[in-house]
């Protein structure tokens, strides 16, 4: 008889990270990275520095420009070349260039003409007004109400402009040093441009997306002012503006619900209801909203702001600096063997030079003969830091050319709760909430018992996913599994991670036998206790992002 199980089905939406965030992007990332293998060393003429995060359709890397400023670049995932994709990609451009705003990260240039696509912005200093929340607890009411006016300010301009942002929340709010500044106009749109989000989808982050749009798809500026309540009342408050939860339960409340402004100050929390009327028609309009706000301190000369806004982040000033602090490689130093061979000269010098190359080649990386270095569905031989939140060694080979990421992938955690996200039951979500991957497909759903009398201590399970709506090709997926307590140990950390399995486009399902396809130096096995399974999309460079969460009970 066939196990039951239960399809749990949820849909991904960025949530935050300490890292940096610029215009463009789709993450909040403050804290830059160091380049890994495959990364450019330079785009569109930009020497790259460092990397800086990843946005729903490409990586984003910190780069400097010929008169020494810093800007972001972000270029186009490999294999998004898609019509779709790439329409995105350029009304994303597009949008970029025509917002002109002192509350708004500006464009500096970009490259659509071959590939790699690419959009550099100016890189905007300070943390997000999430992050600040997260830092700091509630921010003073005087200060959300300089917030509120400058953002009221931001808005009126973009708009003036015909674009709307689409997607206001506290993590695409920078506090920078001048001020705050709206960024990640990723699915802004013109009122002059056309509508590419499929039908029956809508746009935005559920908790901060107005109602119209859940219901209708019906977006305009007015949605803006619903997101901007929500943004606004987290930096009150310190809390999500509609509670935590399931996406289905966020997008009840934000139909049903009153927004959370609890404890605020009153005129604040009246405000703030103003601009969360759930009918459009009613919400009150930015030119009102700045009258009412016109005494509020500019957030830039409130001790407060500066206070919870001050970076003291240094960032290279070139590439050698970058080097010198780890964060770029070294130029690779000409072999000494094949120096003097090269410096004779002549046909039988490059011919010795190539017979060299060829001899001494790693074996996996040859063209014909010999075994592939990545096989889709093996097995993860790396040790358990690699797969368990990125911690471990990066991978060290660069983008394979046929698309199959490695073995030894590298877990990209977006957040400080990644690491302690676990499964509390069935039909309850995992928590604490953590991010998931920017631009990843929607209706995730996986499998896994249900009931303690399914899996018994010493057997093995079956862990599923696949996604319901779309078919994405080529995807490979991976499964982490957090042991009990009383797997973790001096010789295991209770987490055992899965080879990537190419996901079926025919909206079938990917299967893990847990323990045999989770490899580790002492083998994994089913003891009595909850287990936690985390799900992550494995890029052909090696980077792994978190998708989603689910788990099971051995009885």
């Amino acid at each position: 008889m066939k196990r039951p199980v239960i399809r749990v089905s949820f849909t991904t939406r960025p949530s935050g990270r300490r890292r940096h965030a610029l215009g463009g992007s789709a993450r909040e990332v403050r804290e830059v990275e160091p380049l890994r293998p495959g990364d450019p060393a330079e785009i569109g003429g930009y020497p790259v520095l460092a990397r800086l995060g990843a946005g729903g359709m490409g990586q984003v890397y910190l780069g400097i420009s010929a008169g020494k400023r810093h800007v972001a670049l972000k270029m186009i995932h490999d294999g998004l070349d898609a019509p779709d994709a790439l329409a995105r990609f350029r009304r994303e451009v597009a949008t970029a260039e025509r917002v002109r705003s002192r509350y708004a990260a500006s464009m500096v240039a970009a490259g659509l003409s071959v590939p790699p696509y690419w959009l550099a912005t100016e890189h905007v200093p300070g943390p997000t007004l999430r992050q600040a929340v997260e830092r700091h607890g509630p921010l003073p009411p005087s200060l959300c109400l300089s917030l509120l006016a400058a953002l009221t300010r931001g808005l009126a301009e973009i708009h003036g402009q015909g674009v709307q942002h689409r997607d206001l929340k506290p993590g695409n709010v920078i506090l920078a040093p001048d001020g705050p500044k709206l960024i990640d106009f990723g699915i802004a749109r013109g009122s002059d441009q056309t509508q590419i989000t499929r039908t029956g989808a809508w746009a935005g982050t559920p908790g901060y997306v107005a109602p119209e749009v859940i219901r209708e798809q019906d977006q305009s500026f007015a949605a803006d002012v619903f997101s901007l309540a929500g943004t606004v009342a987290f930096a009150a408050t310190g809390r999500p503006p509609f509670g935590r939860g399931p996406v289905e339960a966020l997008l009840h409340r934000t139909l049903t619900g009153d927004i959370d402004v609890a404890g605020v100050e009153p005129r604040l929390a009246s405000l703030i209801r103003m601009c969360a009327e759930k009918d459009p028609r009613r919400r009150v309009q930015l030119p009102r909203l700045l009258e009412l706000t016109a005494d509020a301190v500019p957030p830039a000369a409130d001790p407060a702001y500066r206070a919870v806004a001050g970076t003291g982040e240094h960032l290279p000033r070139d590439r050698a600096e970058a080097v010198t602090m780890g964060l770029a490689p070294a130029a690779p130093r000409r072999s000494r063997l094949l120096l003097p061979i090269l410096a004779a000269g002549g046909v039988g010098a490059v011919a010795v030079a190539v017979a060299l190359v060829v001899q001494y080649a790693p074996f996996g990386n040859r063209a014909n003969g010999g075994t592939p270095s990545h096989q889709a569905g093996a097995h993860s031989s790396t040790p358990s830091g690699a797969g368990a939140g990125g911690s471990g060694t990066p991978p060290s080979a660069t983008t394979p050319a046929n698309g199959v990421p490695p073995d030894d992938f590298l877990v990209q955690a977006l957040d400080d709760h990644f690491q302690n996200v676990k499964w509390q039951g069935p039909d309850k979500p995992c928590s604490p909430t953590s991010r998931t991957e920017p631009g990843a497909p929607d209706g995730l759903q996986t499998s896994a018992p249900r009931s303690t009398s399914e899996v018994k201590a010493g057997g093995t399970t079956t862990l599923s996913a696949r996604f319901k709506y779309e078919r994405p090709s080529p995807y490979y997926v991976a499964a982490q599994v957090r042991q009990p307590a009383s797997m973790t140990g001096s010789d295991s950390d209770g987490v055992v991670t899965s080879g990537p399995k190419l996901l079926p486009t025919d909206g079938t399902y990917a299967d893990f036998t847990f323990p045999s396809d989770f490899k580790r130096k002492k083998p994994a096995e089913l003891v009595k206790g909850d287990y936690t399974v985390i799900w992550l999309h494995v890029r052909p460079n090696g980077d792994a992002y978190y998708l989603g969460c689910d788990g099971f009970t051995v009885g």
